[in-house]
């Protein structure tokens, strides 16, 4: 069992995050806005949407020092839906590890819709948890506190990797909003 912090943890994607980690047997916190500064759990999900993620990681980034760090984000102008708001060559994961160097990085859940991810299933098939980061350690521990989720864990490699998770998260949120996939669609690995 995991001790498990979840900042966004009520919004639709972090709710169900929740709803997961609790369910894999795992002791979780949800926190808003009005986060005091206490002790964090050793995994900590950063379920904010991207132009959140800067200012949270400024206020409160001293608070994950020698904790996992799981980026939900994906950086996507909503505007157009055509292009990744990060430096063409880099990830928000990437940009969140420099600011974090004492941290453990993950990208991970942000190729799956909200509806698929707190009963890890896809259309009746096991969902797809895909997880990037330079950290071995960090990734076994997210995949020890998810092992009775009944999903494929998938180790993607090293944190570049966090690149193409964010391309297949805005191609998905394209086929989402042109009515190809549902909210209980997604990517599934076999």
């Amino acid at each position: 069992m995991a001790k498990i912090s979840i900042f966004g943890g009520k919004g639709m994607i972090g709710s169900q995050i929740t709803a997961l980690f609790e369910r894999c047997g795992n002791d979780v916190e949800t926190i808003g806005r009005d986060y005091d500064g206490h002790e964090l759990g050793d995994i900590i999900v950063l379920a904010v949407k991207f132009p959140d993620l800067a200012p949270l990681v400024e206020t409160h980034g001293k608070h994950f020092v020698g904790k996992i760090v799981i980026d939900i984000t994906n950086p996507i102008s909503f505007g157009n839906l055509d292009e990744l708001l990060v430096p063409q060559g880099t990830s928000s994961a990437e940009i969140l590890a420099e600011k974090l160097p004492q941290s453990q990085v993950v990208k991970g859940f942000n190729i799956n819709f909200s509806n698929s991810v707190a009963n890890a299933q896809v259309k009746g098939n096991p969902a797809s948890f895909v997880f990037a980061s330079d950290s071995s350690e960090a990734k076994q521990a997210i995949f020890t506190a998810l092992e009775k989720s009944g999903a494929k864990l998938v180790d993607a490699g090293n944190l570049q990797k966090a690149r193409l998770l964010e391309s297949a998260g805005l191609l998905l949120i394209n086929l989402a909003v042109s009515g190809q996939i549902q909210r209980d669609g997604g990517l599934v690995i076999v």
